[in-house]
């Protein structure tokens, strides 16, 4: 419960933040956000998110959990004016002040997403198209994905045999987090992860969906 209670606050603090930024000047900086009569539009991989100007809590078509608002929150809070993607996309530990999160990002992100779809590249394939991807020349799968607009990652797999375990890579612009704190990319990391899982599961064979 105290867990819970914790969530809560930390939801109800961030959108407290969001609504006491500058609407105007947030579209200066994301020139991609949609203002409407009824909030921010937000792009998030696929979907269009609604921030409600009363309130800041978000609606979309999908079911967001807490870290997918978190992501959402902390792009518009901690984007910097002048933000704009390289085109060089680097791992992870290579960007600004990641180097210390560097061995957790590995084991909870690198190593579990290899882990999942060990011995299912077809099903990680599928997910990262039903996210929007867009295949690469890289590995036995490789798809680049749109977190948000002028937020991309690769995401890179390799299939294990006998000799090798499944490995795989996620790859950033190099200037990433000048739309967005360095910790909240794990964090973006670990969503898309969940969102592959979904995604995977929900076009696997039997569960009714191509």
């Amino acid at each position: 419960m105290e867990r819970k209670n914790n969530y809560d606050d930390w939801r109800r603090d961030w959108r407290a933040r969001f609504l006491t930024l500058d609407r105007d000047a947030l579209c200066r900086k994301l020139p991609w956000l949609r203002q409407t009569e009824a909030g921010l539009v937000v792009r998030y991989f696929i979907w269009d998110v609604v921030l409600d100007w009363e309130t800041g809590a978000p609606s979309a078509p999908v079911e967001l959990q807490l870290y997918d608002e978190m992501n959402i929150l902390t792009l518009l809070w901690y984007c910097k004016e002048g933000a704009a993607r390289s085109g060089e996309f680097v791992p992870f530990d290579r960007l600004p002040h990641a180097a210390p999160y560097g061995p957790a990002f590995r084991r909870g992100n690198l190593e579990t997403l290899a882990a999942s779809f060990a011995g299912r590249p077809r099903e990680l394939e599928r997910a990262l198209l039903a996210l929007g991807g867009r295949k690469l020349p890289t590995g036995d799968v490789g798809y680049e994905i749109e977190v948000f607009p002028d937020f991309p990652m690769q995401v890179l797999f390799w299939d294990g045999d006998d000799e090798f375990p499944a490995q795989a890579n996620l790859l950033f612009d190099k200037t990433c987090t000048d739309f967005i704190h360095v910790e909240s990319v794990v964090t973006i990391a670990s969503q898309a992860e969940v969102w592959l899982e979904r995604l995977a599961a929900n076009a696997a064979p039997g569960s009714g969906r191509g």
